[in-house]
């Protein structure tokens, strides 16, 4: 899973890293000290740049140098202020990479699921991290495969997995790395929390790629936080509920918005969770109950924020199942 405590940028092909002694080069071009800063002080520059650097990417052209720098930039800099407040036991480090046990299980009853229809081919992870994940559906029988864009997690994720499925493991920009090997051969693709982390002139680029990697019938597990329980990174810093995400999440969509995107690019139908409690995500096949939350999702506003966020996460609106036709 892609996460800023995974100390990766998930839209370009950049090898994040501390710099020596400690220092960040921050949105205007100047270098700080954060070894010197206490852990206020960690936290109010992180608030402070992060919202810079996210204006300066969205900005920018599409497919540019100077895009592709901002963000080199912006990622080594927020994930080194992040690793400085975890040294401090404030964050995760550098490589932990906690995941919901929920997740998981997900996807493993989904694989077995597509298995029962006859559709093979195992999992494919966009933003596969350390392979935790990868390494659970390797050890439960299936081809895994995965890209990142840090080779240092690359390297781990090999170590979860067995040497026969390496090939299926890729790094660097998910747009422009060659798949042409593994097209077409997935019984289900999976990324969580990147959907939100990419400049909305890409996303459509990346929801074809994960359709070509797909099998007719394959299906596509997006996780993604709803924009009703908004803001979800760093904005809920200093901005109170409600307000516009300022930081890395360039943009939070509805569910409305993320079932038009997948259809846009080709899925013949999405379905949502039918709930979601502290141990497990109930399945639901049924379009209908999709289509009625898209429906009421607007008067989530005119609740209170907090039972708009509970019911967010208890009705699924931050995950979605995206079929490819099976005639594809």
């Amino acid at each position: 899973m892609l996460s800023l405590s995974t100390h990766t940028s998930p839209v370009q092909d950049t090898v994040v890293a501390v710099p020596a002694g400690r220092s960040v080069e921050l949105a205007d071009g100047r270098l700080v000290a954060i070894d010197t800063l206490d852990l206020s002080e960690l936290v109010a520059l992180q608030a402070e740049q992060e919202p810079l650097f996210a204006r300066a990417i969205a900005a920018s052209p599409r497919d540019s140098q100077e895009r592709a720098d901002i963000i080199r930039t912006a990622y080594a800099s927020i994930c080194s202020i992040l690793d400085e407040q975890g040294q401090r036991g404030q964050t995760q480090g550098v490589f932990s990479m906690g995941m919901d046990p929920r997740y998981a299980d997900l996807v493993l009853r989904v694989l077995q699921e597509q298995e029962r229809r006859g559709i093979r081919g195992g999992l494919f992870e966009l933003g596969c991290s350390a392979g935790a994940l990868l390494g659970q559906a390797d050890r439960a029988g299936y081809r895994v495969g995965g890209l990142e864009v840090v080779p240092e997690l690359l390297q781990r994720a090999k170590q979860q997995i067995s040497a026969v499925n390496f090939d299926n493991l890729f790094l660097g920009d998910f747009r422009t790395v060659d798949l042409a090997k593994v097209r077409g051969s997935f019984s289900v693709a999976y990324w969580n929390d990147v959907f939100e982390h990419i400049p909305v002139d890409e996303i459509e680029q990346y929801l074809s790629g994960l359709y070509s990697l797909l099998k007719p019938g394959g299906l596509l597990i997006t996780i993604t936080p709803n924009w009703h329980m908004r803001p979800s990174d760093i904005t809920s810093s200093f901005r109170p509920p409600r307000s516009e995400a300022e930081g890395f999440h360039l943009k939070e969509y509805t569910l409305r918005e993320v079932c038009g995107l997948l259809l846009s690019v080709g899925f013949s139908r999405v379905t949502t969770p039918s709930f979601i409690d502290r141990k497990q995500i109930y399945l639901s096949s049924l379009l209908s109950f999709t289509r009625t939350k898209c429906a009421l999702e607007p008067l989530l506003e005119s609740l209170p924020f907090p039972l708009a966020v509970q019911f967010c996460r208890r009705f699924g609106l931050s995950c979605t199942i995206a079929m490819k036709p099976l005639e594809s």
